[in-house]
């Protein structure tokens, strides 16, 4: 029986080795943790399904519109309807300098208040992630906010929300922000 010279195998078997690693990164990353660029924030996903980038553009463009409505709660000086964007069950607010707002009435008095001291904000995302069933959400933003007409915001901020989606639509769990200067 003739032997097998280890130098003539263990190239080879190097070259396997590399070849399964850079596979098993290659169909990992485009099959289950897709990311795209949206709106010049970064999306992406992290879970077990098999998301498309285009399954992930669908999500991504549902929580922007949230934000939107959000704001256009906000001009309308509406804190009820605000308070309506966050989960009926656990929601939490907080803000810098207070203890959190526990809840959709808790969140209602306090941007009962704040709606009168800003009469504007926009809400710019910088990062979106997806986990699990795409049911829950992770979003950076940075924020500014207006009084009357004037074109220079007069508070400037950055916030993190955990978003959940509750009977098919996406509100938010858990809100905090802190002011940039």
């Amino acid at each position: 029986m003739k032997a097998i010279s280890l130098k003539k195998v263990l190239p080879l078997l190097v070259v396997c080795a590399i070849a399964c690693l850079l596979l098993s990164f290659v169909t990992s990353n485009n099959s289950k943790n897709p990311q795209i660029s949206y709106k010049d924030s970064v999306v992406s996903y992290y879970g077990n399904k098999s998301i498309t980038d285009k399954d992930l553009l669908k999500e991504a463009k549902l929580i922007d519109i949230a934000d939107r409505r959000f704001e256009s709660k906000w001009v309308n000086k509406d804190p009820k309807g605000i308070s309506e964007e966050y989960t009926t069950t656990g929601a939490v607010f907080m803000k810098p300098g207070t203890k959190p707002r526990l809840g959709r009435a808790e969140i209602e008095k306090e941007f009962s208040l704040s709606v009168k001291s800003v009469d504007r904000v926009e809400f710019f995302q910088d990062e979106l992630q997806f986990f699990g069933e795409m049911d829950v959400a992770f979003q950076r933003c940075h924020m500014l906010g207006y009084v009357n007409t004037n074109k220079s915001p007069i508070f400037e901020g950055s916030y993190v929300i955990l978003w959940k989606k509750e009977n098919g639509a996406w509100l938010i769990e858990y809100d905090m922000f802190n002011s940039d200067k």
